[in-house]
């Protein structure tokens, strides 16, 4: 295992020991992951190299591998609260799951909550949120509240099992 100066492992050589530990090629990792063979390649033979933060994340959940551990040894900053893309896109999947189950007024809810949701991502973007720092502390914005979409019990349990 190549390890850094202080003898701690590398994103590279970590990453090289778990796809070895699930018995997979390069080529196997890359197509679970979403990247080229030739990048998975070059991660794992030059461990001077900081991939982009998606792919340690897409790599990361290929092969089962905690993200905040393979973002520590990329480089990246642990999440704490923070949601990485693909556990957004997760719960984005589950809440869509539970849509289907939803009956006219719970779907018109929800609709109305994506709505939200999307002006909100908009205001964002522009910088015109109109959150103070104090509001996104307290979770309320200018109208008192955030968006927000829940998930039913059933959904719930998954993720948490999920998780765990």
């Amino acid at each position: 295992m190549t390890e850094i100066g202080d003898g701690k492992p590398t994103f590279s050589s970590r990453l090289k020991e778990k796809r070895i530990e699930k018995g997979w090629s390069q080529y196997q990792l890359a197509a679970r992951a979403g990247c080229t063979n030739s990048n998975i390649s070059y991660l794992e033979s030059h461990p001077g190299q900081k991939p982009k933060l998606e792919t340690v994340e897409r790599i990361a959940a290929a092969l089962d591998w905690p993200i905040n551990e393979a973002r520590r040894l990329a480089g990246y900053r642990e999440s704490d609260d923070n949601l990485s893309p693909l556990e957004v896109e997760d719960d984005f999947r589950l809440a869509l799951l539970g849509f289907k189950e939803l009956s006219g007024p719970g779907r018109e809810m929800v609709k109305k909550q994506i709505g939200q949701l999307i002006d909100f991502v908009s205001q964002c973007e522009r910088g015109t949120s109109g959150l103070t720092v104090e509001d996104q502390a307290s979770g309320t914005g200018e109208s008192g509240e955030l968006p927000e979409i829940k998930l039913n019990d059933k959904q719930i349990r998954k993720k948490k099992g999920k998780k765990e």
